[in-house]
């Protein structure tokens, strides 16, 4: 991924580790005019789906309508990040905090409750 100069650009899956690419460019760059490339490496934490996860738990364990979306939110992030597997088991914790939230439940069956009655909210 470049940006428009042709520079490569961070990710939140990459890191710059200062390593010359040796494909990019046989010189040091200076007289000859050659940029010299660096390669990204992506061996960083994965730690979008490491709070989602996080996340996941404390909405099933403390507090439900704080945790829960977050997860949700950082599941949902993490997965466009790459990081399926983390964000999918924070989908899952997440779903799991909602059924376990008696307050989110309560929420959910009073907007059930307001739409059959025909209540607009």
């Amino acid at each position: 991924m470049t940006d428009t100069n042709g520079e490569p650009r961070m990710s939140l899956k990459t890191k710059a580790t200062g390593v010359p690419d040796p494909a990019s460019s046989q010189g040091r760059g200076g007289a000859s005019g050659e940029r010299t490339t660096y390669v990204m490496q992506d061996d960083s934490l994965p730690l979008l789906g490491m709070f989602a996860v996080g996340f996941g738990l404390l909405g099933i364990f403390t507090i439900g309508p704080v945790f829960v979306p977050l997860a949700l939110i950082f599941g949902l992030i993490a997965i466009f990040a790459g990081q399926i597997l983390w964000g999918l088991t924070a989908l899952v914790l997440a779903l799991a905090g909602f059924v376990t939230s008696p307050t989110l439940l309560l929420f959910l069956g009073a907007g059930a409750l307001a739409a059959w009655l025909g209540i607009p909210l």
